[in-house]
């Protein structure tokens, strides 16, 4: 069996909400097969793993990673296709990413860890803990999907030009004024690089992918459910379907914040995660 192997790569440094800086650092796990995943760290404690969604990177925690550094060793990972991550030819499942998620807890977590994913990292997240219950000290789905039943969104996830790209983003967001032509243009231009990865996710999730319908109940790690309550992608009452399923679980919705919540209402998020994730 290859040792797995740990490289930094970088180095950079967030202000925090204070004036004292903070070092986050960039850093790749080699896994087993050879896959280097890239990820950020910062800050000393219990370890928190933040997971991305889909078409995502580690970027989109960048707002909470100061604040959450202050009370945990936070790492925030670019999935395999995406960010600075190997983009290996496989079928980028929702499995295919629960097991890369336990082999970097393996490698860089320690004993246990918390996990925070968001939309489709959440799923992740959630199907990771019912399959490694020893390894996971907490569950927080933020936004998350993974249920059924429910309508499907009414924007294109696989946008072929900018401006279906544009729609998109307007369902993201609650605050759509964020959505300046520089943004729009660099996000389109990181969505085009990594669009292999999101068709291959796309086809898994009519195949292979599990649903966690009837799987809740196996969860047995405490668990928060965060819900943007204007999220326009996946509406806030499955929030509630989740929090019926899991017998662990709370709930916490917050105001004026879309389909990621960490990105429109970052302070309210900490003290979601920080009320709720104690040492252990």
């Amino acid at each position: 069996m290859k040792k797995l192997l740990l490289m930094v790569i970088a180095v950079t440094v967030f202000a925090s909400c204070s004036l004292a800086t903070m070092e986050v650092r960039s850093k790749g796990v080699m896994l087993e097969d050879d896959t280097v995943i890239h990820y950020l760290e910062a800050g000393q404690g219990p370890t928190l793993i933040l997971i991305h969604g889909i078409g995502g990177s580690s970027a989109s925690w960048r707002d909470v990673i100061p604040s959450l550094s202050k009370a945990y060793r936070v790492i925030a990972l670019d999935l395999p296709g995406y960010g600075k991550s190997d983009r290996p030819r496989v079928d980028y499942s929702v499995e295919y990413y629960a097991t890369v998620l336990k082999h970097t807890i393996d490698a860089v977590g320690g004993d246990r860890v918390a996990l925070v994913g968001n939309s489709l990292g959440g799923w992740i997240a959630a199907v990771t803990a019912l399959n490694h219950p020893q390894s996971v000290s907490h569950l927080i789905l933020v936004d998350s999907a993974g249920l059924k039943g429910d309508p499907p969104p009414s924007v294109n996830l696989d946008p072929a030009t900018q401006k279906e790209f544009e729609v998109l983003l307007q369902a993201f967001y609650h605050d759509t004024t964020r959505l300046t032509t520089e943004f729009v243009d660099n996000e389109w231009k990181y969505r085009k690089s990594v669009r292999r990865t999101i068709q291959e996710t796309m086809k898994s999730l009519n195949t292979k992918s599990p649903s966690l319908d009837g799987r809740l109940r196996g969860i047995k790690a405490p668990t928060l459910v965060i819900w943007g309550k204007q999220d326009k992608l996946i509406p806030v009452e499955v929030a509630g379907r989740f929090a019926k399923g899991i017998p662990t679980s709370t709930v916490t919705i917050i105001d004026n914040a879309g389909h990621m919540p960490h990105i429109e209402q970052p302070k309210a998020f900490y003290r979601s995660v920080k009320k709720f994730v104690k040492s252990w």
